[in-house]
C-alpha cells in the first residue's frame, strides 16, 4: 500500500471537481486521491453507487445490488 500525498494542485483540482460534479470538497479530494493512486474502484457509502469519475468507479459496499 502506498501513501498518497496531497499537494496544492490536488486541492485546486478538488475544488474544480467539487463544483463540476456537485460534491463536497472532501469527497472530491478523496476521489482525486484515489485517482492519483491509480485506483479503479473506490468503495464508499458516501457517493452514488455506480458513478464514474474518469475511470474511477464508485461502489457502495453496503447498498450495491
Amino acid at each position: 500500500m502506498e501513501l498518497v500525498l496531497i499537494d496544492l494542485a490536488d486541492i485546486l483540482s478538488a475544488i474544480d471537481v467539487s463544483l463540476l460534479h456537485q460534491l463536497s470538497f472532501w469527497d472530491a479530494l478523496i476521489v482525486g486521491a484515489a485517482r492519483k493512486a491509480d485506483c479503479s474502484v473506490l468503495y464508499t457509502e458516501d457517493l452514488q453507487h455506480g458513478r464514474r469519475f474518469n475511470g474511477l468507479s464508485i461502489i457502495n459496499p453496503f447498498g450495491a445490488r
